[in-house]
């Protein structure tokens, strides 16, 4: 199956490497000149990647066609093409419905729209796919863990979520300056936070839901650092400030769907 990418950036580097290096992939690999630098880095790296000057001609000769532009450029890139029936076109940019991606691109009605996570060039995080299509989660579970939805409105959620990314770092960039203020090396202190988290993180993944909801109350011990530490978090309003900034996310995108109808 030869692939193709319609854009070549960050996200589209990441798919790109998580293939090539975690997953052992050695199907032809198309990709855009759009990011000259980025296009060139990929093809020199792996000899399955090869650079195409032309839009047309990638999709031409691609089965699985990748959108990987920026969502204010989708109308213009698509209106140019030309698509096949047989043709799956995997749509990576956010707020552009479904329906807005079919209308641009007939005759192809195998649209999925896709939200990978940088970690997946490392072969690891979710994969938000709506609708469900089983092919494409299998592609895309040799280099992260795909969860599929057939409602975008739910999908919404998955994209919602994803805004975590920046308060994550964040907090673990806190803690370990926080750290490194109370005389620590820094690097000593970085060390310790990112296997703390990382630790952490990977133990809520063998977790069932309802197992999930009781990790909190099992860590804790009356009195303890830890009840501690949660209740003093709970006062300021920690939980609450997660919920809405959620809330605000998801209504920013159901707006954007809203508007594009």
């Amino acid at each position: 199956m030869i692939i193709g990418f319609l854009g070549t950036g960050a996200i589209s580097e990441a798919i790109i490497r998580g293939l090539c290096e975690e997953s052992g992939y050695q199907g032809p690999i198309l990709v855009t000149q759009r990011s000259v630098e980025r296009s060139s880095r990929l093809a020199h790296d792996y000899p399955q990647v090869e650079v195409i000057d032309n839009n047309n001609a990638l999709v031409e000769r691609s089965e699985w066609v990748f959108l990987g532009v920026l969502p204010e450029q989708v109308t213009e890139v698509l209106n140019a093409l030309t698509f096949r029936p047989e043709q799956k076109l995997i749509s990576l940019a956010a707020g552009i419905s479904l329906a807005q991606i079919q209308a641009l691109a007939p005759p192809c009605d195998q649209v999925i729209r896709a939200i990978p996570m940088p970690p997946i060039e490392f072969g690891l995080g979710p994969v938000a796919l709506c609708p469900t299509d089983t092919p494409l989660e299998a592609f895309f579970s040799r280099i992260g863990t795909a969860v599929s939805v057939s409602d975008e409105q739910q999908f919404n959620l998955f994209g919602a979520t994803s805004a975590l990314m920046a308060d994550y770092f964040d907090q673990i960039a806190t803690v370990t300056t926080w750290m490194a203020s109370h005389g620590m090396d820094s690097s000593t202190a970085a060390r310790y936070t990112t296997a703390l988290y990382h630790a952490l993180s990977a133990l809520t993944t063998k977790q069932s839901p309802d197992a999930l909801q009781m990790m909190s109350e099992q860590c804790q011990t009356p009195g303890g650092l830890n009840e501690q530490f949660l209740i003093e978090r709970a006062e300021r309003g920690a939980n609450d400030s997660l919920r809405d900034g959620l809330d605000q996310i998801l209504t920013r995108l159901e707006s954007v769907a809203r508007n594009s109808r």
